[in-house]
């Protein structure tokens, strides 16, 4: 399957997006979240990027739905299971440690590539987050420096959750697994939260953006046959799998046009669609 590709000029493009449709959430009378942050850090460039999308604002609610889900799950997790570290892989112009409520003793690792953290320093400079929050400058694909910064993190932290959000659909299969070796290979690190796309979603989104001008560094490719099984050989089970299909339903948010949730009465229909796209909760073997 050909990778499906995005209107923005590079991966990093798409934090403005999503900072974008944040916003929009905000801005709702019946918003899921408030998040004063993210019209700062959009832009004029995430404004247009909406703009450029199939469908423009229709992409909004998938975005609060993802947001507002592992929003719950990190705060959970956080507090149920003693985690002291997060490591947000993939950052982009994430605001959880400012407008969340976590422990001030909680420390926050955010990583991604420098144009991105040195844009969000100075639009948020002299706001203060509410944990201890670090932000460094990773190519998340470099193994060798995965692997140091890893160490470093694992040595640091007793109980580690690692965030990826949407970050994975753009690596490959096999960079997904090296990722999740290097993960399972710091004890420290006991929880992982990721969202995961099926390929019919992978289908689904190359025929809603089929009219989109495409650009080779912003292409969907991950999404397994196996879902969350994927991740098992690899050291990590599931322990919750959020749909995101069924959350929209929950927050009345619709994920999916009216016309073609009318299809899916039959339940053999509902179910592939259930398990299209969604958020899963991992833990160590």
């Amino acid at each position: 399957m050909n990778p499906t590709s995005l209107p923005v000029e590079s991966i990093s493009d798409t934090a403005f997006l999503t900072a974008s449709y944040r916003t929009l959430e905000t801005q709702r009378p019946d918003a899921l979240f408030q998040d004063t942050y993210a019209q700062i850090l959009a832009g004029e460039r995430g404004e247009k990027l909406v703009e450029a999308m199939p469908g423009g604002k229709v992409g909004a609610s998938g975005c609060a739905v993802r947001t507002c889900v592992m929003d719950e799950l990190i705060v959970r997790t956080i507090k149920e299971e003693g985690v002291d570290t997060v490591l947000n892989l993939g950052a982009g112009l994430d605001t959880r440690p400012y407008r969340l409520s976590l422990p001030a003793s909680l420390r926050w690792w955010e990583c991604d590539l420098p144009v991105v953290l040195a844009y969000k320093a100075e639009k948020l400079a002299g706001m203060q987050p509410g944990c201890l929050l670090e932000s460094i400058s990773l190519d998340i694909n470099d193994t060798v420096a995965r692997q140091m910064f890893f160490q470093g993190v694992g040595m640091a932290g007793r109980g580690v959750l690692a965030v990826t959000e949407g970050l994975l659909i753009y690596m490959s299969a096999e960079q997904v697994a090296a990722l999740a070796t290097d993960l399972y290979a710091q004890p420290q690190f006991q929880w992982w939260l990721t969202d995961l796309a099926s390929p019919n979603a992978l289908r689904y989104f190359q025929q809603s953006l089929n009219s989109s001008v495409g650009s080779s560094q912003a292409t969907f490719q991950f999404a397994p046959e196996e879902g969350t099984d994927f991740f098992r050989q690899y050291g990590w089970s599931s322990v919750e799998f959020r749909s995101l299909l069924e959350e929209g339903q929950r927050l009345q948010r619709e994920v999916l046009p009216k016309s073609l949730l009318d299809q899916l009465s039959a339940p053999e229909h509902w179910e592939i669609w259930r398990k299209m796209s969604g958020f899963v909760l991992l833990t160590r073997h």
